[in-house]
């Protein structure tokens, strides 16, 4: 796994509790919005020109240009992009685009008072796109369909009512930010919140981990995540898995400016600073986790 420090296009690699840095000369200048299905969404933060690149193959595939690309801090593909009506969302707290791989417009989608307001965190699971919405907290289903996009409330058995998202019972909390990821190995959908007592830019940060229940509406509070580990994002986004080399059940996040890793250990709620990002700025360094664990074990041209 690695994570990308985009301007300078080096990918800095964990691997066994230290860093190898190398140069990926198609990152220079992108964002990176995802890593699923083995594909990195990546957009020129100068031109909002959009690809889709596949590191083992080096396969890109050709999107349609981004406006106002910057202001959208996710993005989700719907199933793998070589099959047919796969579509691809980026998405930011009021607005979306999307459009099918393939057309040749993005479509923008803005989201009414009537609409919740918010569109906290979205995941592609078992098919379908799902998301939480912000002031409810309430889980919705995604429809893209053609050019529009409808959110449509999951409701509970009992009582007809939105199932909500269960919001964490603590009173020293600032504020939180939300994201719903897939566990790569068990299949399972995790809500993973993170809490702040503070400014954003210092320390004070505390996880609480879910375990989504579609099927059953549940949202269970989990402690133990047992090998595997997740990696939160500055974007909101994030994978888990079970990589050697890592401490498992446990949570890897940078602070906001990008410069030192954190462990945060589910077990006993311990945070222990890891290592100093070499390939980091002076100043504010947007870095992401993207799930490269096979790459860098390929031979070069």
């Amino acid at each position: 796994m690695g994570r990308v420090q985009t301007k300078e296009c080096d990918g800095c690699v964990l691997k066994e509790n230290r860093y190898q840095t190398t140069s990926i000369p198609i990152l220079r200048d992108k964002y990176i919005f995802a890593s699923t299905y083995g594909w990195l969404v990546l957009v020129d933060y100068t031109s909002d020109d959009c690809c889709l690149w596949n590191p083992l193959s080096m396969e890109t595939i050709q999107l349609p240009s981004l406006d106002e690309s910057h202001l959208y801090n996710m993005c989700i593909l719907s199933k793998p992009p070589t099959e047919p009506d796969c579509y691809i969302l980026f998405n930011c707290i009021s607005d979306q685009s999307f459009c099918k791989i393939g057309d040749d417009e993005f479509v923008k989608h803005s989201l009414e008072e009537e609409d919740e307001y918010h569109l906290l965190a979205i995941a592609s699971f078992q098919g379908k796109i799902y998301g939480i919405m912000k002031p409810s907290y309430n889980f919705v289903t995604i429809h893209l369909v053609g050019k529009t996009l409808e959110l449509m409330p999951i409701l509970m058995e009992d009582g007809g009512q939105p199932w909500k998202v269960p919001l964490p019972d603590r009173s020293w909390f600032t504020w939180h930010e939300d994201c719903l990821i897939e566990c790569g190995t068990t299949g399972e959908l995790l809500s993973v919140v993170k809490m702040y007592s503070g400014s954003y830019l210092k320390d004070g940060v505390e996880f609480r981990v879910f375990r989504v229940d579609i099927n059953g509406m549940e949202c269970l509070e989990v402690d133990n995540i047992g090998d595997q580990t997740i990696f939160i994002s500055y974007r909101g986004t994030g994978f888990c898995s079970d990589f050697s080399g890592t401490k498992p059940n446990s949570i890897y996040y940078t602070d906001k400016k990008g410069r030192d890793v954190y462990i945060y250990d589910l077990d006993d709620g311990s945070t222990t600073p890891w290592l100093p990002c070499p390939a980091s700025g002076r100043y504010v360094s947007v870095n992401y986790w993207v799930d490269l664990h096979h790459i860098f074990d390929q031979p070069s041209n």
